[in-house]
């Protein structure tokens, strides 16, 4: 937009370094963190400047809702001249399942596993154990294994079922779970938020409304994204050293900073070009 202030300026570089965000994936980073409930809408009008403070030009931010009006994601009517956009059912749903992985300031775990077995040869088995790891809750630990969390399905069909309190966790299964690109994105997020954390506690009341928010998505959408890169498990599966709690709490530290503004503040910010109230004094 070319307004921005420099704080702004600053924190979104930190974030972004020079990369550009998939679209249609910050787009229900947006939806998720703003406007998740029924009945939620934001205009169209006020999603072009939001997201054109993340540098996304309107043109592709057309082609991501049209996707996601697509795939089932989003739901756009007309509004006099303009449109408004929100969630489907599904879109909530979803968004809805992430949120605690997200947004909880301590993520806690079942004390019970459950290891699947597929049969060498055995097909009807194997296509179970590719079903179960399409759900996203289980972890691959070999062509013929996976390890999901709490007690063992009721119907096991052809897969051989173990379910346990005890297991371990050798080195190959860790880098497995977190490989050293994926290690080396988190040591990058840390030492972001990090930053981030020191610069709002400096200066934070310079940032608008619009401002604010946008940098509170952008934080969203850099640790949501990092996360579902691989599955829900706890620290025991990754690498050592790995920074995924300390960087869950800077994550909580800068919603704290960077509170979710009402809809109606937000809408009334972005359509407003002569808004510039500080939204954090």
């Amino acid at each position: 937009m070319g307004t921005e202030s420099d704080t702004y300026r600053h924190a979104a570089e930190i974030l972004t370094r020079g990369e550009s965000h998939r679209v249609w994936s910050l787009i229900v980073t947006i939806f998720g963190d703003l406007a998740q409930a029924e009945g939620e809408r934001i205009s169209g009008s006020a999603l072009t400047r939001l997201v054109g403070l993340m540098g996304v030009k309107p043109e592709a931010m057309r082609v991501a809702l049209h996707r996601l009006r697509k795939d089932g994601w989003i739901e756009s009517l007309r509004a006099g001249r303009g449109s408004l956009h929100e969630l489907t059912p599904y879109g909530r749903a979803q968004s809805a399942e992430a949120s605690p992985r997200i947004y909880d300031p301590v993520r806690s775990y079942p004390d019970r596993w459950h290891l699947l077995l597929a049969g060498t040869g055995e097909m009807s088995g194997r296509a179970q154990l590719e079903a179960a790891l399409l759900t996203g809750d289980y972890l691959s630990i070999g062509p013929q294994a996976a390890m999901g969390p709490g007690p063992m399905p009721g119907d096991t069909g052809a897969l051989m079922a173990v379910e346990t309190d005890r297991w371990a966790c050798p080195d190959w299964v860790r880098a497995q779970v977190c490989p050293p690109p994926v290690l080396a994105q988190y040591d990058a997020l840390h030492r972001d938020f990090t930053r981030l954390v020191a610069m709002l506690d400096a200066d934070a009341t310079g940032l608008s409304v619009p401002e604010a928010a946008a940098l509170r998505l952008l934080v969203v959408h850099c640790w949501r994204r990092l996360l579902l890169r691989h599955p829900d498990l706890p620290a025991g599966f990754f690498p050592d050293g790995w920074p995924g709690s300390k960087c869950r709490g800077l994550f909580c530290s800068l919603m704290a900073r960077l509170p979710s503004p009402t809809l109606n503040r937000l809408e009334s910010s972005l359509t407003d070009p002569d808004s510039v109230s500080a939204a954090l004094s």
